[in-house]
């Protein structure tokens, strides 16, 4: 019997592994993924499951993810990472399942334009392909134990968290009173029909509102306060478009109702256009200086130069876009503090300078 090269060398190409650093986690972690693929030293890798078209322009993926998964509380958000050309990019959703005892979890996302991560997953997405996964994060989530009144206000996809959130309520055989409000444009584009008409037997203090801006117009604060008239006793929960979640926001400071209202945001504040505030940026890793313009942040500032900086959920979300500040000052465009001393990060995407800088990038 004749050996060919290939199979000779085989053993010896896996013996290799054996003797790689224990403290060389990239290496052990391709070894492991040749076993498994959701195997992995400090990685949370997730199986795609199965693949459910919501509409045309909306897919869920149930995924299994590998044990590095704490777990997460109904409302969180995580980075999701796939390959694209060579690239691992990453784009933050809302998980839309409660947590289960299968260890099961849903992430639902709309396809947005620009060629990104959604329209990657929309056109290529499948059962068991492999994504990363980040740990989950945010603050939107019940407060416990859950108020014995709530209102949910969903636009869009940002019906998304509710369902979780709905689910893990459920879960608990809660007996008190949620309003939802979800807006759609059209009742054809409405997400998770079937499924709200299921929780409300599990969940008989659940009212559905659809509000169907193509039939009824906007949804403005007269009529929010039409649709909830107790709308001052109820704890509320909003995730949706940015200027209707602007307004909704300002109609509860003007009510004195701003500690009631908790928010989920997945954009970062748009930066003032100040006439003669660009900065020159000295980029030390690049070895290039670029311009800071007006109305924009640091990271669509670097793209612009042609620098290619790591982000992820553009929004402040997921500090994938971390970045080391040497000198200068830079204002978080969602808090609104300064980062004034050297050798400090700074996320990108949520920054702005207000000074020439040197960053290291």
């Amino acid at each position: 019997m004749t050996t060919s090269a290939a199979t000779r060398s085989f053993p010896a190409r896996q013996a290799a592994w054996l003797f790689q650093p224990l403290n060389d986690i990239p290496a052990w972690n391709r070894l492991l993924q040749h076993v498994n693929p959701l195997w992995s030293l400090s990685e949370i890798r997730a199986r795609v499951v199965a693949r459910i078209d919501e509409d045309d322009e909306t897919i869920s993926l149930w995924l299994k993810p590998n044990g590095r998964w704490p777990g997460h509380v109904a409302g969180q958000h995580l980075a999701l990472g796939v390959e694209i050309n060579g690239v691992l990019r990453q784009r933050v959703f809302s998980v839309s399942s409660a947590k289960r005892s299968d260890g099961l979890l849903r992430v639902t996302l709309r396809r947005q334009a620009g060629g990104g991560v959604t329209d990657w997953l929309h056109r290529h997405a499948r059962v068991d392909q492999i994504v990363t996964l980040s740990p989950p994060g945010g603050e939107f989530v019940l407060p416990a134990p859950a108020p014995q009144k709530l209102l949910m206000l969903a636009g869009g996809s940002g019906v998304t968290p509710m369902m979780a959130m709905l689910g893990q309520l459920a879960d608990q055989a809660y007996q008190g009173s949620v309003v939802l409000i979800q807006l759609c444009r059209h009742e054809q584009d409405r997400l998770f029909a079937e499924e709200l008409e299921q929780l409300q037997a599990t969940l008989p203090g659940l009212k559905i509102i659809v509000h169907e801006s193509s039939r009824d117009g906007r949804l403005n604060n007269t009529a929010l306060d039409d649709r909830v008239p107790d709308l001052a006793d109820r704890t509320a929960l909003l995730c949706g478009p940015a200027a209707w979640m602007a307004d909704v926001s300002e109609h509860y400071a003007d009510r004195g109702l701003s500690g009631q209202l908790q928010q989920e945001r997945f954009a970062a504040p748009r930066p003032a256009a100040t006439p003669g505030a660009a900065r020159q940026i000295n980029a030390t890793q690049s070895e290039q200086v670029f311009t800071q313009n007006p109305g924009a942040s640091l990271l669509e500032s670097a793209e612009t130069a042609g620098l290619q900086p790591a982000f992820g959920c553009r929004a402040g979300l997921c500090r994938t876009c971390l970045c080391k500040k040497q000198w200068g000052t830079t204002r978080n465009l969602i808090t609104g503090l300064r980062s004034e001393q050297p050798d400090e990060w700074i996320q990108l995407c949520i920054s702005v300078a207000e000074s020439d800088l040197e960053l290291s990038l």
